[in-house]
């Protein structure tokens, strides 16, 4: 059943069929006191839901996972060692079952969420934290910075450890099931058997169902907001122009540029172009329109003038010192290369076949204005799930300006689809309730059995511990 929800804040105005174009003039009609207002008070409001996807604060507080062991990546190449960049919030429960694996887009840091370690808001600041979507009373939440990044995982700008130098060109190219392979061998190492769901947009979202068919048996349940299980030419087509974008700056040097200079130029050209299909026309004709930027008062010359113009530089400079050129490359490549499909029983490849596996509760939201992964690429894959059997999907459809960046944005919207789909029947947190009700009544029994102040103390951690070997 398609559900769609509309909130009226994004209800974008629509031009009525067969109304008069508006006639192209040389001059530009001042606007009134009214409409400058209107249009600042709009771009305010937009502007406070700036996402700083890229950045997550100062970086600082992750953990860092190494393998001092050769990584293998699915086309037969290898790099000598793994590093994976991750941070947490919540407790991890004593058997272990209450993980969710937050999966990051492309440009992401693992800086999800504010914590002790490091208090700069993160990229899904309201989405993590108790009694919010990823609930950190019932759940441990990890996020990792991808394979390929610049954040602390293994990617073109970590050193190679065989040559002393950074990566740059001769990093492998992998694939987004690499990806998804490196942050399980992360929850391997932290000895999680099985998550109790995946959750992840745009590229986190292409992971979340890779890892529902690579790991089935794993994954209790997963959630795809905004993404695809086979990218398709016009994503592609994209992510080439920004491809070129930065290939054709001198100063890329083939991808070793990094005893050089940064080639910031391409960088910034890639970053305006990546804009351009993150957010919609809908909602930049509600908050730019042909407005003229600050300061600017006359068309002269070839200079930005308009606040779409100004708006796109500024994004473009934000990226040049905060993301490596490199990591755009490669993990862009993995993107357009990715496809779940198997072959079926005549041969011919097929979603639903390669979605045979993934039988586990499903949440897929698609927004309607999204340029980059089109509403069609989610009705995909939950329809593709349901051909394949799976009796538990549901699909949501959100009516937003903000386009692909919605999941960034309409924490108000989302947010209470997924905190309901991590949470309900089947394969949902009964069994943690029950599990922190256990531990509430140890804690009184402890406290109320005891009068010797240290022994009762020391009987309410171990009755919080619930088993564990060490309680912090």
């Amino acid at each position: 059943m398609l559900q769609r929800l509309r909130p009226i804040c994004c209800r974008a105005a629509r031009v009525e069929a067969g109304a008069a174009l508006p006639v192209l003039r040389r001059s530009v009609p001042r606007p009134t006191a009214a409409h400058r207002v209107a249009v600042r008070g709009l771009a305010a409001k937009v502007a406070e839901k700036e996402p700083e996807y890229h950045t997550g604060g100062n970086l600082e507080g992750y953990h860092l996972f190494h393998r001092d062991a050769p990584f293998t990546f699915r086309n037969g190449q290898q790099i000598p060692e793994l590093k994976i960049a991750y941070e947490t919030w919540g407790h991890l429960n004593a058997k272990k079952d209450n993980v969710i694996l937050l999966q990051c887009g492309m440009s992401a840091s693992s800086h999800a969420c504010s914590h002790e370690r490091n208090p700069a808001p993160g990229w899904w600041e309201e989405y993590i934290g108790p009694g919010r979507p990823l609930d950190t009373n019932l759940f441990f939440v990890i996020c990792t910075n991808n394979l390929g990044g610049c954040y602390g995982s293994s990617g073109p700008s970590t050193v190679d450890v065989t040559t002393g130098k950074k990566f740059g060109s001769t990093f492998p190219r992998f694939e987004v099931h690499d990806q998804v392979a490196a942050q399980f061998t992360l929850l391997d190492h932290l000895g999680i058997d099985r998550v109790h769901a995946c959750v992840g947009a745009s590229l986190g979202g292409m992971q979340s169902v890779c890892a529902a068919s690579m790991f089935p048996d794993r994954v209790g349940k997963f959630v795809s907001i905004s993404a695809c299980a086979k990218s398709f030419p016009g994503s592609i087509a994209f992510r080439h122009a920004q491809r070129q974008a930065i290939m054709s700056d001198p100063n890329w040097n083939g991808g070793d540029y990094y005893e050089g200079k940064l080639p910031a130029d391409g960088l910034r050209l890639a970053r305006q172009l990546g804009t351009i299909t993150y957010r919609s026309g809908q909602e930049w004709q509600q908050r730019f329109g042909q407005n003229l930027a600050k300061g600017v008062t006359e068309r002269l010359g070839l200079k930005n003038e308009f606040m779409i113009e100004s708006y796109l530089a500024h994004q473009g400079e934000k990226w040049v010192g905060s993301y490596d050129p490199n990591s755009m490359l490669w993990i862009s490549k993995a993107m357009d290369g990715f496809s779940l499909e198997k072959p079926d029983k005549d041969g011919k490849m097929s979603l639903v076949e390669g979605l045979k596996v993934a039988q586990m509760p499903a949440l897929i939201i698609g927004v309607q204005h999204d340029v980059l992964f089109p509403v069609w690429q989610q009705k995909e894959i939950a329809d593709s799930l349901r051909q394949a059997g799976n009796k538990g999907v549901v699909y949501y459809e959100l009516d937003s300006v903000y386009g692909h960046d919605s999941f960034l944005l309409e924490a108000v919207s989302m947010g209470p689809a997924v905190k309901g789909h991590l949470e309900q029947e089947p394969n949902g947190a009964r069994h943690i309730w029950e599990e922190l009700a256990h531990s509430a009544v140890g804690y009184l029994q402890a406290s109320s059995q005891r009068s010797n102040v240290a022994d009762s103390m020391r009987d309410m951690f171990r009755a919080l511990a619930q088993g564990a070997e060490e309680v912090e």
